[in-house]
């Protein structure tokens, strides 16, 4: 009687032993996926404060192709190229430092959807910057050519103005490239936004 009695209270104890298990198991795999989960949020929040630092420098381009576009319809033309210089500059850092972001990002070896999508966003965002930047390129040479055939005696067969315009034809493929580009990071957005339902869900 008393070993069945040993026999059963062992039973019982390995029982309750393999529940604490199990849910010991369940717990630690529990702790394990939200501090994953943890992880991902903190370096998406990090990037996202990186990425926004980023484009205060990209909007100072943006303000200095603005004045450069301005002084080009009024033929303004010394004035586009050093408007043209002063954005480049902004575009060329900014293009660096999503590059940056994007292998800092890499490194963190975080496995998910989320990052994935994010980092093509950033190789993107530096494309969109590059796009800008060579179409500023595009327009101080063709002030030049401009500023010389309209300011200054050229000769009858001088190839001034045709040099600007296929300048300027370049900047418009630059700037359709760039919108395309736009285009691009917004549908990537929208998945990020999908993805990031999903797991909210």
């Amino acid at each position: 009687m008393k070993n069945k009695t040993t026999s059963t209270i062992k039973i019982v104890l390995s029982g309750i032993m393999i529940v604490f298990v199990v849910v010991g198991l369940f717990w630690i795999s529990e702790i394990s996926i939200l501090k994953q989960e943890n992880d991902l949020l903190k370096t998406i929040l990090y990037t996202n404060s990186q990425v926004s630092e980023v484009s205060t420098i990209s909007q100072k381009g943006d303000d200095y192709y603005s004045e450069a576009s301005f002084f080009y319809e009024n033929g303004d033309y010394n004035n586009v190229e050093s408007s043209c210089r002063l954005a480049r500059g902004y575009y060329s850092d900014s293009n660096q430092n999503y590059r940056e972001i994007s292998s800092e990002l890499k490194r963190s070896g975080i496995e998910d959807p989320l990052i994935n999508i994010y980092l093509e966003s950033l190789e993107i965002l530096a494309e969109i910057e590059l796009n800008i930047f060579e179409a500023c390129e595009h327009l101080e040479s063709a002030s030049r050519y401009y500023d010389k055939y309209y300011n200054t005696d050229v000769s009858y067969d001088d190839s001034s103005y045709e040099m600007g315009t296929s300048e300027i034809d370049s900047m418009n493929e630059k700037i359709r490239l760039h919108d395309q580009n736009v285009r691009d990071y917004n549908d990537l957005l929208s998945d990020f936004k999908i993805e990031l339902e999903k797991k909210i869900n």
